[in-house]
């Protein structure tokens, strides 16, 4: 087998392990109408439920980045594709006063297992040849693989759990055994700390304008407002009538247009400047979310949350290429925690207050909070260009 087949086939496998393990934490919000229903929660109640996953799995990621730094062999991969499959048990929970702790349990061990995937899958894609996968386009693919199976979990979830009930969960068994055997195959390797920069091929990535710390922040605010729509449509269009299935599609489409975005964007980079991208098109995308938001009732809406995915929540895996080598910040498996892990753990929390803001003020009100994290994003690197540009 040449080295491209070679990279290629590692590259496959570490971005469809990726997407199921992502996909499976991403089925919860699909059928979290149906879980509140059925245990009687209320909103805040179950966007705690999303927050624990959320939290636990990019929490956790904090730490599974400091893990195995010298280790060449993605065992945390196979334990945390194994873990991600506690979502299947959810079905088994009696409803009663212990129900929520049960609940708790499993959307806990869910996000370990997707915290132990991440920190090492993109190790390996960063230890993949940049002679055969730039490593921009192969950062892109797999962060637009995760992308694509969280989006596609609320539509699976919805749909399993509208025609099989809680116990077609158990279908999802199936490809995680053919991902288990099929990564012991593809001898996917680990980067040990900075490989391209070790090898003198940093430049194949871009350079970054922002500190890793302030791409951090940038980060945080774009998986905000990502996680806002993702977490929080299912049941927002549901309150319009709207069945989980449609639900769930919906929320396929914004996180599908944004992983398809990102990966356009990976090609626009090697033109133009990443940042300023990123600017242009939350510039573009925030008066769409907008429109969706106030025109969800109609059906017709669902036209505009693709185009509004795509445009708003397009930066992030380009954001997670610039910190590789971003000035200041820990090392290689540590920052990469951080950017993927630690980002979408405050994201996470931040989800709480909106779910506590729901229950307040109303599901319509809270879900605006999205389009408003994608505007700080604007704000924040407008100031720091104009204070850079002060600063010479």
């Amino acid at each position: 087998m040449n080295r491209r087949t070679l990279a290629i086939w590692q590259l496959s496998m570490l971005t469809a392990i990726h997407f199921t393990v992502d996909m499976l934490s991403g089925m919860l919000p699909g059928f979290l109408p149906r879980l509140l229903e059925k245990y009687t929660l209320s909103i805040g109640t179950g966007t705690l439920l999303l927050t624990l996953c959320a939290f636990s799995s990019n929490g956790v990621q904090l730490w599974a980045g400091t893990l195995r730094k010298t280790a060449t062999r993605p065992l945390l991969v196979q334990v945390g594709l194994v873990l991600g499959c506690a979502i299947c048990l959810v079905g088994l929970v009696p409803a009663g006063p212990g129900a929520m702790w049960l609940l708790t349990l499993i959307v806990l061990v869910l996000g370990v297992g997707v915290a132990l995937v991440h920190p090492e899958g993109l190790r390996g894609v960063c230890a993949i040849d940049p002679g055969t996968v730039t490593p921009a386009v192969a950062t892109s693919i797999f962060m637009l693989s995760g992308f694509l199976g969280y989006a596609t979990g609320p539509l699976l979830g919805g749909v399993l759990l509208e025609c099989f009930g809680f116990h077609g969960l158990y279908l999802m068994l199936i490809p995680v055994a053919l991902l288990l055997v099929g990564v012991s195959k593809a001898r996917v390797r680990l980067a040990k700390d900075r490989p391209q920069a070790a090898r003198g091929k940093a430049a194949a990535i871009p350079h970054s304008t922002l500190t890793f710390w302030e791409l951090f922040v940038v980060a945080t605010l774009i998986n905000t407002g990502c996680v806002i729509i993702q977490g929080l449509l299912p049941t927002y269009l549901n309150l319009f009538g709207f069945s989980l299935g449609f639900g769930g599609l919906s929320a396929m489409l914004f996180g599908a247009g944004a992983g398809l975005g990102a990966l356009g964007t990976s090609f626009l980079i090697k033109k133009f400047e990443t940042i300023r991208c990123i600017q242009l098109e939350i510039l573009a995308g925030v008066p769409l979310l907008i429109l969706y938001l106030c025109a969800a009732p109609s059906g017709w809406a669902a036209a505009l949350i693709p185009l509004a995915g795509v445009l708003v929540g397009a930066g992030f895996p380009q954001l997670v290429v610039l910190a590789r080598t971003a000035p200041g910040g820990p090392a290689l498996g540590t920052r990469m925690g951080l950017v993927v892990g630690g980002t979408w753990g405050i994201a996470g929390l931040l989800l709480l207050l909106v779910g506590v803001a729901a229950d307040r003020f109303g599901l319509r009100a809270a879900m605006f909070a999205s389009p408003f994290s994608f505007l700080c994003v604007l704000l924040m690197t407008r100031f720091l260009q104009m204070k850079k540009h002060r600063n010479g």
